[in-house]
């Protein structure tokens, strides 16, 4: 990546570690780039037709976020997947679009990656929460909320793999064209948060990296490895000579240090990932509605997939299998020398629990399972539960049949 010494996104200096007095010179400096970059990010471009284009992608992210607050308020489950997916088609969508012409100004830890790669990964990681919330009536909720993660897992590790091998290839590439380098100093960022100690002292966490001088077909370059930010001392030793590798077609690509570690890291991380989500797509025939489905939402929670219950369910509150079940409806609740009671639609009335007596309430509708040799039943709330046994159900309503 190109050195550009007037660039207050990092601080360069001579120096391989960092005094207190340095460590106050990049945070200052860090805080006006911030306040620059702000400037730049949220001002208008000089055109009118730039300044559009600036403000489109900013007005659909807020756009997009106040859906996101108003269906979840609302409880509304399938607007949340649907915008939260269409974010990252929207982005990816991006991507692909043709961007300023002005080069950005290129930051450590800001590894290149192929826009169509970028683009290809968060349109497909869009997809993975649209399409199996668009299936989901049908396919079953459980599965698709585990299809949708398992894919999740799938295309992250596999976008790790492809980010890890792009940059191998890079780094091989450019040892191939060798070039001597001098260090000429370091570059220098604030990485995490900043806090005070007990001698009111600003501390501030700062990574840094190499920036080499050489020169290519008769002309000299500045340049700093992208994806080398370090912590301690740095090294080489400003002034010290090493081979370095430069891509060719871009002189400003240069590769000093392999991270092989971190390449290795990143590889098993992606593979972890992927077995995670082969494991969890290779678990989608088990996995079913039967316990029902609830999603928690800034209105409250949302049941968008009832428990099943069935005659083996039935069969372990009851010593019989010779029993009616109903459909029916608390008509009325009201107390009898102090204990609660519940009358159904069918005339039959019911004592409740105190603790009961806040889930049982007039118009509430529930199943009512009745041994006919008089024992004691079961009943299962129907807001909660819906039956799925083969056996009659006396007074549902068509639109639960």
């Amino acid at each position: 990546m190109r050195f550009r010494e007037d660039v207050k996104a990092y601080y360069f200096t001579t120096s391989p570690s960092s005094s207190r007095d340095e460590l106050s010179d990049i945070y200052q400096q860090e805080k006006e780039y911030l306040k620059e970059y702000a400037g730049s990010m949220f001002g208008p471009e000089d055109t009118t037709a730039d300044t559009v284009k600036k403000y489109v992608p900013l007005v659909m992210f807020l756009a997009a976020v106040v859906l996101l607050i108003v269906f979840s308020m609302k409880r509304m489950v399938g607007g949340i997947l649907f915008t939260f997916g269409g974010v990252f088609v929207l982005i990816g969508i991006l991507f692909l679009l043709p961007g300023k012409k002005t080069a950005p100004v290129e930051l450590p830890n800001q590894g290149k990656m192929p826009k169509g790669l970028m683009a290809a990964f968060c349109i497909l990681i869009g997809l993975a929460v649209i399409v199996p919330a668009f299936i989901a009536p049908s396919f079953g909720y459980g599965k698709s909320f585990a299809l949708s993660g398992g894919a999740w897992f799938v295309l992250g590790g596999l976008f790790f793999i492809s980010y890890t091998i792009v940059g191998l290839i890079r780094h091989i590439t450019a040892f191939k064209n060798p070039v001597t380098g001098k260090c000429i100093g370091y570059i220098k960022m604030i990485s995490g948060g900043t806090n005070d100690n007990q001698y009111h002292y600003q501390r501030v966490f700062v990574t840094g990296t190499p920036v080499f001088e050489y020169s290519i077909g008769g002309t000299t370059y500045q340049a700093f490895q992208e994806d080398n930010m370090r912590t301690g001392m740095l090294t080489p030793a400003v002034g010290e000579t090493v081979e370095l590798g430069v891509l060719p077609g871009d002189p400003y690509a240069v590769y000093y240090h392999k991270n092989t570690a971190a390449k290795i890291f990143c590889v098993a991380l992606a593979l972890v990932a992927i077995g995670a989500g082969i494991f969890i797509l290779c678990n989608l025939p088990k996995i079913n509605d039967n316990n029902g489905f609830s999603v928690n939402t800034m209105g409250g929670q949302v049941k968008i997939a009832k428990a099943k219950f069935d005659d083996k369910t039935i069969a372990k509150y009851l010593s019989t299998d010779d029993y009616t079940i109903e459909y029916l409806t608390i008509k009325s609740v009201y107390q009898v020398d102090g204990v609660p009671v519940m009358e159904l639609s069918n005339g039959r009335k019911f004592r409740i629990s105190d603790k009961e007596k806040d889930k049982y309430y007039e118009g509430r509708e529930l199943y009512l399972i009745s041994p006919n040799d008089g024992s004691t039943g079961v009943n299962f709330i129907a807001d909660d539960w819906e039956y799925a046994g083969t056996r009659e159900v006396k007074g549902l309503p068509a639109k639960t049949q």
